[in-house]
Order: structure tokens, then sequence, then C-alpha cells
């Protein structure tokens, strides 16, 4: 097994397989591929990978099931699974957190290197590596910008949520692709139900 960890991607689109595949594979991580969600599931319980890349419409079983399979078998209920989909909808996004995700990324909007940079905070690759998803900061409306900024997300209500009225944070992701400093990925969030702005 690699020194970095043994990634299985679960994805039935060919092309996102070879290219996530060559992705990992050249920045030091051994790499497993399943092509539906029966094949997906059978390799966690053998393999027992260090971290999955999950699509939800797979044929067979779909990814709720396998993540839903992964998280009630006391063998497998700890391996970190990053869902990576299309289905991009916000009851999609937080049912698969809801059911033990430990994040969730639509095709599309992450490149393949940030995606990197989540595995990488997700598996550890040695005792300095910070395993921490990510970093939740309040969001206040003092600075200059922030009147501009709550005008383009369409926040009319401050930074509440216009959904539950919870409090609007800002979460960070430890990026560790980049060099040469402290670098995150970052998104704005209802810290109560989790929708995304």
């Amino acid at each position: 097994m690699s020194a970095k960890g043994l990634i299985l991607i679960v994805e039935d689109q060919l092309g996102f397989r070879r290219i996530y595949e060559d992705v990992l594979t050249s920045d030091g991580y051994q790499v497993l591929v399943a092509e539906d969600g029966e094949k997906g599931w059978d390799m966690i319980r053998e393999k027992m990978p260090d971290l999955v890349l999950l699509d939800l419409g797979l044929p067979k079983i779909d990814g709720f099931e396998v993540l839903r399979r992964v998280r009630a078998d006391e063998k497998t209920k700890e391996v970190p699974i990053i869902i990576f989909s299309v289905m991009g909808e916000e009851k999609d996004i937080k049912k698969a957190l809801e059911m033990g995700a430990n994040d969730y990324t639509v095709k599309g909007f992450y490149t393949p290197r940030q995606i990197l940079s989540k595995i990488k905070s997700l598996v550890a690759s040695g005792p300095t590596q910070n395993t921490q998803l990510s970093y939740k900061l309040e969001v206040k409306g003092e600075a200059k910008d922030a009147p501009r900024m709550l005008e383009e997300i369409g926040l009319t209500g401050g930074y509440r949520c216009p959904q539950c009225g919870g409090e609007i944070v800002l979460e960070m992701f430890p990026d560790y692709v980049k060099e040469g400093g402290h670098w995150f990925i970052g998104r704005l969030s209802c810290a109560s139900c989790g929708k995304i702005f």
C-alpha cells in the first residue's frame, strides 16, 4: 500500500474515474476504482480504504445506500467518505451530511486539485497532518464590503439564514495543495441548517 493511503473511487463515468485516478496516483496515493455501488460496497468491506470518493447516481445501488451501509457496519463506519456528485441541491447535500458523509463536493464546482486538498485534509499522512475538516468563523457586518456582499448574495436580513434564521458562518477548508503559507478554500454556510450560500 502507498505510504499516503488507499483511495477508492466509486464512480460510473469513465472520464471522471480516469481524471481522479490520475490526479491521486500522481500525488502518491494508491487508487482503486468501482463503476457501480454494489462493487463499491464490496470493495469498501474487502479493502478498507483510507477514504472513499463516492458518486450518488450509481447503477445497481445508489451512493446514498452505499453510504448508509458503510455507516451501519461496525467494520467500516469510520471510513471517511467524500460525496462527489452532480446532485447539488440543498436537500441532497443535507441528506448526505446527516447520513454521515464527511464532505460533499458538487462535480464541476471544484477543480481536481481542490478535491485533492479535501482528501488530504481527511487522510492522515503523518503526525503533523491536520485532520480537522473545516474551521467555522462568525461573519460580522462591520467591514465596508459587508453590505455589498450581502446584496450580491441576496441576503436581505443580514448575516442570518433566510431559511431557518440561524447564524451564517465562513467555513474554511485547509488547502494542502498550495505551498508557501496557509491556504484555505472558503464558503458561507448556515451554522444551524447547513445551507450553503
